[in-house]
């Protein structure tokens, strides 16, 4: 089912302020409205009426999202339903009601409303969504709400240190790349922020290029070259013969393009084009600097308008590999790069992004999604026709994978609020976690909006140390030990 893209359209919007205006029409997202008749109300006493809570919304028509609650938390004292902030609020022993509300840009009034129906303890909680357009209801369904915490039984690390960490001010790290001792981050609005790493406990930063109005999502270092992602300019191509001071020459192509995700094998550079036209964009880079594009391709079956577009991509060995959500991750020979083949595709969950290497004489994917239950999916890819799953890694489903990294026989993974979780894969069909860091906090700044929270990116550039990056603390720099 395709929960997250379904209801991006609606979720979206709840960036906006809340609405003061006591007038505004509730109708059928005022509490009173709700039918709880059927509901377990006496089981809600349980409930602990505070923290952040992740939902899964289930709406009558099959789609649905996974979205976040605040109630306490997050730096602040502005409760939140859906990333706009709450207007009503009612908790006894026998109920829980939570409403929020916002001006749209056609100067509809949106009023998000949930009602519990019952719990089955402190943490847990089922019960009735509603979303009202001037006082009407367009959406109905149910949810399920989790309070997020750390994971029973597990202390704040095992088997990872925290070497070091910055957090930018007013910035979002999309992600981060190393080279040349230093590292290049992709700080959304911000730009690029370069960071001398000579001592990993303190990255000094050495320098800040902010676009005008542009999005930076994507980094990557080829010899001398950076390229970056962005939301506006498609791939910008800085000159890092200077490591320290990146020189903008170019973007490719020359029009406004999405790029959200970068992958290079050899000479070849794979740019993933979720928008305007869901599309990869294949590059020849034999004169870095200087990217010639060869082809764009378009995956053979898949559905745009379904939301099957390009998210992420990665490259090896005359293969391309695209995470095309509810399309899956796909398989296509690029041995001809100006004439990508599909070869076949796993299906069976979303596909967020994949991460390919070597497991002894065989390749393999592993693949992620993005939603209520992601998990890791270990796929030998060595007969891409029948692609086979051999193995998972599967955590609790209230969190969400954000990405994936490969190096060696491990599998590192930007565990959402379970930080960073390295997984051995050397069996592969019997993945085994042997490291975990848990970097969420619900009391940083900024948490419980989304769903989509706490560490984001995850990178591993054989230098002995894993970066992350996290939506609230910013760039962390781990290393893994031996206790």
């Amino acid at each position: 089912m395709n929960r997250l893209l379904a209801f991006t359209s609606t979720l979206a919007l709840a960036t906006a302020c809340g609405n003061d205006n006591p007038s505004a029409p509730k109708a059928e997202c005022q509490v009173e409205a709700i039918d709880v008749s059927a509901c377990q109300l006496s089981s809600l006493a349980a409930v602990q009426p505070e923290g952040i809570w992740n939902l899964n919304v289930n709406l009558n028509d099959g789609s649905g999202a996974a979205a976040a609650m605040r109630l306490s938390g997050g730096g602040s004292n502005t409760q939140m339903l859906l990333g706009v902030a709450a207007t009503e609020r009612q908790s006894t022993p026998e109920s829980f009601f939570l409403a929020s509300e916002f001006q749209d840009a056609n100067g509809l009034t949106i009023r998000f409303a949930a009602a519990g129906c019952s719990s089955t303890g402190p943490g847990q909680m089922s019960g009735i969504f509603r979303r009202c357009a001037n006082g009407t209801a367009d959406l109905k369904g149910t949810f399920d709400a989790v309070r997020v915490g750390r994971r029973a039984g597990e202390e704040e690390r095992s088997g990872v240190a925290l070497v070091g960490e910055v957090k930018l001010t007013d910035a979002t790290i999309t992600n981060v790349a190393v080279a040349h001792g230093h590292a290049y981050v992709t700080a959304g609005a911000k730009g690029l922020v370069v960071f001398d790493l000579s001592d990993p406990a303190q990255p000094r930063q050495v320098r800040l290029s902010e676009p005008s109005n542009d999005f930076f999502t994507d980094a990557l270092v080829n010899g001398s070259t950076l390229y970056v992602g962005s939301r506006r300019s498609g791939v910008i191509v800085f000159d890092i013969t200077n490591p320290a001071v990146p020189v903008r020459l170019r973007s490719v192509p020359e029009s406004v393009v999405e790029v959200n995700s970068l992958a290079l094998d050899g000479n070849v550079l794979y740019a993933a084009s979720p928008a305007p036209n869901s599309e990869v964009y294949v590059y020849d880079v034999a004169t870095p600097a200087e990217p010639k594009q060869l082809t764009r391709y378009f995956v053979e079956g898949a559905e745009p308008l379904a939301g099957e577009v390009p998210l992420h991509v990665a490259a090896m060995g005359g293969r391309l590999y695209v995470s095309n959500w509810s399309f899956g991750m796909t398989v296509s020979d690029v041995t001809t790069p100006s004439r990508p083949k599909l070869l076949g595709r796993f299906a069976n969950t979303p596909s967020r992004a994949t991460a390919v290497g070597m497991v002894g004489d065989r390749p393999y994917a592993f693949d992620v999604g993005e939603d209520w239950g992601a998990h890791l999916s270990v796929l030998d890819v060595s007969a891409p026709a029948t692609v086979a799953r051999t193995g998972e890694f599967r955590m609790r489903p209230e969190v969400s994978i954000r990405a994936v990294a490969f190096s060696g026989t491990k599998v590192y993974l930007a565990y959402g609020q379970d930080g960073l979780r390295i997984v051995d894969v050397s069996v592969p069909g019997s993945p085994q976690q042997v490291g975990y860091y848990n970097t969420w906090r619900e009391t940083d700044a900024g948490h419980g909006v989304a769903f989509l929270e706490g560490l984001s990116k995850v990178h591993v550039p054989g230098d002995g140390f894993v970066y992350a990056t996290d939506s609230s603390r910013g760039l962390l720099i781990f290393r893994e030990t031996t206790e």
